[in-house]
């Protein structure tokens, strides 16, 4: 069940987040967005992981409204096996240039925001509304692909930035 009771505490945290992780990015010099963060992931990989996982959340919602069952996480993939998929996410993107990372993190970044704005709050906060969720709630798995993900990238790659710019 989410911790949000209502869709505009949700889009203050979406936001909250995203403005805390954007500051953080600015800070970056675009050549230290490529240098490793941790376990072989570089700034440039955070971004281009959590556009993937933004891009699967929009994709569950669509087929679910379209009244279908996406396979959640993937045809491919169990909820088991996250590590695998999120090592064919690295590697899947870890050649796209910097640039179009950034954008269509932004990009898809602003289509989760229109979408957490354009539903209802049954749609958010009614349990298994939709099928693909099981035993939660849209609102549990949209903050996962936005606000969740983006402090946990934040924390990461700022302990990395901090160490960096002190040596």
């Amino acid at each position: 069940m989410s911790r949000f009771k209502t869709k505009q505490e949700l889009l203050d945290d979406v936001v909250k987040e995203r403005t805390l992780f954007e500051e953080l990015l600015a800070a970056i010099p675009e050549d230290d967005k490529l240098v490793e963060v941790i376990d072989g992931m570089s700034v440039k990989d955070f971004l281009a992981h959590r556009t993937e996982w933004g891009r699967m959340a929009i994709r569950w919602y669509e087929e679910a409204k379209a009244g279908g069952q996406p396979a959640v996480p993937t045809d491919k993939y169990k909820w088991n096996q996250l590590k695998e998929l999120n090592a064919e996410i690295h590697e899947r993107f870890k050649d796209t240039p910097l640039a179009e990372v950034e954008a269509e993190f932004a990009s898809t970044h602003d289509r989760l925001h229109k979408l957490i704005d354009g539903t209802t709050d049954e749609e958010l906060f009614t349990m298994k509304h939709y099928g693909f969720t099981g035993s939660s709630d849209l609102a549990t798995y949209l903050n996962s692909a936005t606000a969740s993900h983006y402090r946990s990238a934040r924390r990461h790659i700022q302990k990395w930035w901090r160490a960096r710019i002190a040596t």
